[in-house]
């Protein structure tokens, strides 16, 4: 069993009243963009969780070994319309053909929907607009080059994850495409072990190696989330060829038990140096926390548990 080196808290709220976490990743010139959540004035509603009253997306800078340079502390993407008006969520940033690609849950109190972003710099924002599913829609991305000269899109409706395929960036906006959609019919991975019973989910946007795709993906049971991997097959990615039956990152710190929602480890981010891959995660709905493991041991572990 491969074991991830936890590095401790990363980003914290300087005052206490509200949390940074949920934090996507990507390396570019010579340092690391993160983007996160970040709540602000959050009150205990009854059902003993937390209502954030405002979600904004903010950026930081890290260097190559994932210690914090700056954090600009402040919103870069906000709540500007109907559908996102109860705020923005869990940003994944992808490097995708020339551009950093940002997805994000959108929430208006009754749906949760995918919203879209691009940038060039980390400076200047574009919209790009909010992706029309027919019912609850999370955990999205894409992956980071075309597959079979199409773009993959990775996200969650129930408690399965879904792969989808199009042509452009501008027909996940497709309306027609959407109203058809037909739940189930482009499920890549279902739950399979007890610690993900309750549903899977998305987590890292996948990254190429020699063998297959990367997979980091969250799997609740009981309330707890865990962070899974598996690897996926380099043309047909809707394969998996290998999946650990065990969970490479559980809440086991205080800081991931207790929080505004306890026993949350949620894997949203990563980037490589070297052999390392650094992995950037929400602990407990609070903070973000960072971990890393050695590529080549987690190849070689994968490659234990293959998939039939």
């Amino acid at each position: 069993m491969i074991e991830i080196e936890k590095c401790g808290i990363l980003l914290a709220p300087s005052v206490r009243l509200g949390a940074k976490f949920n934090a996507g990743m990507v390396r570019a010139d010579g340092q690391v963009h993160m983007l996160y959540r970040w709540a602000q004035n959050f009150e205990k509603a009854q059902s003993s969780n937390f209502r954030y009253q405002k979600n904004f997306i903010a950026h930081a800078t890290l260097d190559l070994n994932g210690n914090l340079i700056c954090d600009d502390d402040a919103p870069v993407i906000s709540p500007c319309c109907e559908y996102d008006k109860a705020g923005i969520e869990d940003p994944r940033i992808v490097d995708f053909e020339g551009s950093y690609y940002i997805f994000y849950t959108c929430y208006d109190l009754k749906q949760a929907r995918v919203g879209l972003s691009k940038t060039d710099d980390f400076i200047h924002y574009k919209r790009l607009g909010i992706v029309p599913a027919p019912s609850f829609d999370k955990d999205a991305f894409i992956f980071p080059e075309r597959i079979n000269h199409k773009i993959a899109y990775i996200h969650r409706i129930g408690r399965t994850i879904q792969i989808d395929y199009f042509d452009e960036m501008d027909d996940l906006f497709d309306k027609a495409f959407w109203k058809n959609y037909c739940v189930g019919r482009s499920d890549i991975m279902k739950s399979s072990y007890w610690w993900e019973s309750s549903h899977i989910g998305g987590g890292i946007p996948p990254f190429k190696t020699k063998d297959g795709w990367i997979f980091f993906y969250h799997g609740v049971d009981l309330g707890v989330y865990r962070g899974g991997v598996a690897l996926l097959d380099l043309q047909n990615p809707s394969k998996i060829l290998a999946r650990l039956p065990y969970p490479i990152l559980e809440p086991t710190e205080e800081y991931e038990k207790s929080g505004d929602v306890n026993n949350v480890v949620f894997p949203q981010g990563s980037f490589l140096n070297g052999d390392t891959l650094y992995i950037s995660y929400g602990a407990a709905d609070t903070v973000v926390a960072m971990a890393k493991m050695r590529l080549s041991e987690l190849l070689d572990e994968l490659k234990k548990y293959p998939v039939d």
